[in-house]
């Protein structure tokens, strides 16, 4: 099996502490390590070395490969010339699989999500394998739908049909719809309907994919057609920087699975987070008894619910409640809680006033 880690992107909404040179899948927003390191140590067993692949971006390219510290080939860590969103992303390393180790079945994931236990990750995995080297999942595009724990705007979900693979409690049904992110009452209808949400894990052999593709969006296959001619030569990487570009930028649920008859979805039961926001530190971190979530040493009087970040400085905060506090040493976020969707609207000031260094 080829393993294939999404590594590329900026994680705007975690301004200031993620930048372009190093975004947020490179920091620890855990404890424990790198988004990224903690996405390898998920994979540990499933997929060889050698047979794991790492996309990012070619400006981050460096950052990456010191962060994954000699675990995978620098090889088969690829820069991609310009971002061009998860299709192509997920198309190049199809082709570059294909090419180099035949046509096997590709786990594909990003590398800034936080999945546990680890262990029934990796046993769901096995049973999504299985699946599609039966029968029933010859030829089919395989994602994992969340149970949901809520009803939740800001993911996608999947509308589950007709169950058409069972082992023991694992199940893989055909999947009937991708739904967008919903409004607060939709939400609630979707959960009390048996959607599940849709976490970008995705499973298929590399020609499937590629096959849909070519099907459903002609311009991208047409790029990664003449790159997968020269993958493993070297010639490689002059083609790819002269072609890339030319790929149209859009996601594979849109380009892909919203359109595609053979998807299907396994149930999956492990506990899984996009980390979309500062609010995931919330829900990763320890509370105080007046719910403040703190990393680095503060000084709190009368303050509630806030959620502080910053590890180099000593941040006093007396009477204020459900804020965000991020230090990053050349810039600081302060905001309202429920307005941590907007942070990318700084980012995008930042831009206009040709603000590079802080992005």
């Amino acid at each position: 099996m080829i393993a294939v880690v999404l590594a590329g992107g900026v994680g705007e909404r975690f301004w200031p502490s993620s930048r372009r040179l190093r975004p947020k899948q490179l920091l620890d927003l855990t404890g424990r390590g790198s988004m990224l390191r903690l996405t390898l140590d998920r994979i540990e067993g499933l997929a060889s070395r050698d047979d794991t692949f790492v996309m990012t971006f070619a400006e981050q390219y460096h950052a990456v490969l010191a962060e994954l510290g000699g675990r995978v080939p620098d090889a088969n860590v690829i820069g991609e010339p310009e971002i061009r969103n998860t299709a192509p992303s997920i198309g190049l390393a199809a082709a570059i699989a294909r090419r180099t180790r035949g046509d096997q079945v590709m786990l594909v994931l990003p590398a800034d999500h936080v999945v546990e236990p680890s262990e029934r990750f990796r046993e769901q995995v096995g049973a999504a394998l299985r699946c599609l080297e039966s029968s029933a999942g010859a030829d089919v595009l395989l994602t994992f739908g969340v149970v949901p724990t809520r009803p939740e705007t800001g993911y996608g979900y999947i509308r589950v049909g007709d169950e058409r693979w069972r082992d023991g409690s694992d199940r893989v049904h055909d999947a009937v719809a991708f739904l967008e992110k919903p409004a607060p009452e939709r939400a609630s209808e979707l959960v009390a309907e048996g959607c599940l949400w849709n976490s970008g894990i995705f499973m298929w052999r590399a020609g499937t994919v590629l096959d849909g593709i070519a099907q459903h969006v002609p311009e991208l296959a047409a790029v990664l057609g003449t790159i997968e001619g020269v993958a493993g030569t070297p010639a490689f990487a002059g083609v790819l920087k002269r072609e890339y570009p030319r790929a149209p930028s859009v996601s594979i649920d849109y380009g892909l699975l919203e359109k595609a008859r053979n998807v299907v979805v396994m149930r999956a039961d492990f506990a899984w987070n996009d980390v979309g926001s500062w609010e995931f530190v919330r829900e990763a971190g320890q509370r105080d008894p007046d719910g403040n979530v703190t990393i680095g040493e503060h000084v709190l009087v009368d303050a509630k619910e806030n959620t502080v970040v910053a590890p180099g400085r000593v941040i006093g905060m007396i009477g204020v409640e459900g804020l965000v506090v991020v230090d990053a040493g050349d810039a600081l976020l302060v905001c309202r809680r429920d307005r941590v969707q907007d942070i990318k609207k700084i980012v995008a000031e930042l831009k206009r006033r040709g603000r590079d260094d802080l992005i």
